[in-house]
């Protein structure tokens, strides 16, 4: 009887080591349907780091059908066994190394670094967080060091280019702004309808048909300087009520003819 008991043992625990519940790989290829035409599906070759066995084309679980993200050759990754079978392995997991060593991080957030070990500078990096120790406690950021940022907070929405920078802001209880600034030049517009445009070099603006300046109120024109306007063919002023022009110098009026109409009275200034 001992025998047969000592018999079975022996069987069971047999089977038991045949059974694989999880186990660490190393990547060793990727197929991860890069190409059209290919019959890749989402899978990699695994070296199991305790046999040093090579599974082939081992799938890969994903959060979410649609979306992507395929494990590197050198990570490290967590295998489990459908049924416990090792022609039915699947890579459920990557972990980080002493070698490979997370962004930096903390909780209630997340945060991509890619690739890994690239320099800020040559990395796509994002941060999601809510944090209420913050100010503000909810955050996104996409960077592409040094030139590009995007950061969006509560209320506000700021796109940095180089020196370029466009800011939506709409504030708690107040009207929505639209800040955009290019060196030194800077237009601001907000949900009242002022708009202001700025610059602190040259300022043109161009129509290649025809261009109307319109104001419900009063229209300002003014220069520190000298303000000039050229007429290819005819111009014209009109007032609904009177008109004034006035000079502290000398004026002049020049053409081949000219008419005035009306009661006129001139006199010293």
């Amino acid at each position: 009887m001992t025998s047969i008991v000592e018999t079975i043992r022996k069987i069971v625990r047999s089977e038991l080591q045949a059974v694989r519940i999880a186990e660490l790989g190393v990547v060793e290829a990727v197929s991860s349907h890069s190409a059209a035409g290919d019959n890749d599906n989402y899978g990699c070759d695994v070296r199991l780091k305790n046999t040093g066995l090579l599974l082939k084309r081992v799938p890969v679980a994903t959060g979410h059908v649609g979306s992507a993200a395929i494990p590197n050759v050198g990570d490290l990754v967590l295998l489990t066994f459908a049924k416990g079978e090792m022609n039915q392995a699947i890579v459920v997991g990557r972990l980080y190394t002493d070698d490979d060593r997370p962004p930096l991080n903390t909780t209630n957030e997340m945060i991509m670094h890619l690739p890994l070990h690239a320099d800020d500078s040559a990395a796509i990096k994002t941060a999601v967080r809510n944090i209420a120790t913050n100010s503000p406690p909810r955050e996104m950021i996409a960077e592409m060091a040094p030139k590009i940022t995007v950061r969006v907070t509560d209320g506000t929405i700021k796109a940095t280019a180089g020196k370029s920078e466009m800011t939506l802001d709409q504030p708690d209880g107040g009207g929505g702004t639209v800040t955009v600034v290019a060196g030194g030049t800077k237009i601001t517009m907000n949900q009242d309808g002022d708009v202001t445009v700025e610059s602190i070099g040259d300022m043109t603006l161009q129509s290649g048909g025809a261009m109307t300046l319109e104001a419900t109120t009063n229209l300002t024109l003014k220069a520190g300087a000298s303000v000039e306007i050229d007429a290819g063919m005819s111009f014209s002023a009109q007032a609904g009520a009177e008109a004034t022009l006035a000079a502290s110098g000398s004026l002049s009026l020049q053409a081949a003819m000219i008419a005035v109409a009306g009661m006129t009275s001139f006199g010293p200034g």
